[in-house]
């Protein structure tokens, strides 16, 4: 990884400047980072497909590199991770063939995670049904007697039905899949963020499942840390492994523009960071983050929140996912 100070305009832009590489040299890095530029599973205002590329670029000021940093927001001195970073580019893409898309960054997916972390930044949020499947085939062939869960920052809960002409798997029902499909268990899915009226059914499916439900309100109400801590503490016994996915509108849309389906009364920037920074007590195998959208955004200061966002995890947040920390 880089370690030099250079100009944002010049070189090709790379995840936080990261080496450019192929997949025989994943084992090599840390921290893999992968795109995956498609939108087909959007129902609504197209154009995710271009956040990897927007992302790579908002990404160059970031660095992971042990430094001891000062952290204002809590005045007090932190040490950070250093990580080995590389970027393996984008996932070969079929217009026409979300199947095929799916099952590329599955296969994907999984060869980072055999060596790796993977980072994988989407595209619209149909594209974690593709990535959690790598994950879970690549950590339950190394800890079968694992389970693997998903903590799920986002406005909607996506465990809808099928939808007018939208693929197999859309954004909006990619959870319902996974636990359909047998991939996830609902009481080991954690969804932080909904908000606003909907579809009773749903409801009921999230009960039935046993899925983990924190509201927008829940998390004004209680604190995100003291969620977070009732997540860890739940799971503090168990022999489980967890996936992120961080759908980008989880934010209010006061501060979030760039993004499809943006929703009012959301979590607070800095609610996020509290979070992503408490994962370092979990076993955490693989982060995605979606529905980013820079036709939507001209400042692109979505961008700028969303790789501060990923400092914070990959900075602070990330231990490895083998060890939980001490409390």
């Amino acid at each position: 990884m880089q370690n030099k100070e250079e100009l944002i305009y010049s070189g090709i832009p790379t995840f936080m400047g990261s080496d450019f590489i192929k997949e025989s040299k994943i084992s090599k890095y840390d921290v893999v980072f992968l795109g995956v530029p498609t939108d087909y599973g959007a129902s609504y205002r197209l154009g995710a497909k271009y956040a990897p590329r927007q992302l790579r670029e908002y990404s160059f000021w970031d660095r992971v590199d042990g430094l001891k940093m000062y952290d204002l927001d809590n005045e007090k001195c932190i040490k950070t991770n250093n990580l080995n970073i590389a970027d393996i580019g984008d996932i070969e893409v079929n217009p026409t063939d979300p199947n095929k898309n799916q099952n590329n960054i599955t296969d994907k997916v999984y060869n980072i995670r055999k060596h790796s972390f993977p980072v994988v930044c989407g595209g619209d949020h149909c594209i974690t049904y593709g990535s959690f499947r790598g994950c879970y085939k690549a950590i339950k062939e190394l800890y079968p007697d694992y389970e693997i869960g998903i903590i799920h920052y986002d406005a909607h809960m996506d465990i809808e039905k099928d939808y007018l002409n939208m693929p197999e798997v859309w954004h909006g029902n990619v959870f319902r899949k996974l636990i359909n499909d047998g991939y996830l268990k609902g009481e080991n899915l954690y969804t932080i963020g909904p908000r606003g009226i909907i579809n009773n059914e749903w409801i009921e499916y999230s009960k039935e499942k046993k899925i983990n439900l924190y509201t927008s309100n829940n998390v004004k109400d209680k604190g995100i840390e003291n969620i977070m801590d009732e997540i860890i503490d739940k799971n503090k016994n168990k022999k489980i492994k967890f996936y992120i996915t961080f759908d980008i509108d989880c934010i209010d849309m006061s501060y979030i523009f760039g993004t499809g389906t943006p929703q009012s009364n959301g979590l607070s920037v800095y609610d996020c960071e509290k979070s992503l920074r408490k994962l370092n007590e979990l076993e955490v195998i693989g982060f995605d983050i979606v529905e980013l959208n820079p036709k939507l955004d001209d400042s692109h200061s979505s961008f700028v929140i969303a790789c501060e966002l990923l400092f914070n995890f990959l900075a602070i947040g990330y231990n490895g996912g083998e060890k939980k920390n001490e409390r």
